[in-house]
């Protein structure tokens, strides 16, 4: 029992601090002069805005939430600026390196299911939103602004 607990600890440990640390691969994932300015100041802490507030609010536009503020991996709302990832045609966004590194290798990642309706939708060209009563900056992908709207008189 006391291995278990040590291992489960390690992983858990592992996990919390695998997407706060910096590397020179980071650098080499994205190539920008905007991603290289995202890089600098990214080695803050990588916690969804939530984390850092008491309570959770993220502005809304015209087309959703700002994709670049959200990691989509953790499907998280982070109030900054995360990594770009050039994927096909297509721009995706993660928090760190193993995030940058899980949407290049992993097509589910780049991938969600819309609320309302079920169907499968890019996450490059979702309708973003937050997710109603997530305590941690939760994010919901739509197919379109009108399945938000749908969706949010549901709730």
């Amino acid at each position: 029992m006391r291995r278990f607990t040590f291992a489960l600890s390690t992983l858990c440990i592992a996990f919390q601090f695998s997407c706060s640390q910096n590397s020179s691969q980071e650098a080499d994932a994205v190539s920008s002069a905007e991603t290289e300015e995202v890089f600098k100041h990214h080695d803050a802490q990588n916690a969804p805005m939530a984390a850092n507030q008491e309570t959770f609010e993220a502005e809304m536009h015209e087309d959703g939430l700002e994709k670049e503020l959200v990691c989509m991996v953790n499907n998280a709302f982070m109030g900054k600026k995360q990594f770009p990832v050039e994927f096909g045609d297509k721009m995706y966004y993660g928090c760190c390196e193993m995030c940058v590194n899980t949407i290049q290798n992993d097509r589910d990642v780049r991938y969600a299911k819309d609320p309302l309706t079920g169907k499968e939708v890019d996450k490059s060209q979702a309708f973003i939103a937050p997710e109603p009563g997530h305590p941690y900056g939760g994010v919901l992908y739509f197919e379109s602004k009108e399945n938000y709207e749908k969706y949010s008189k549901k709730s």
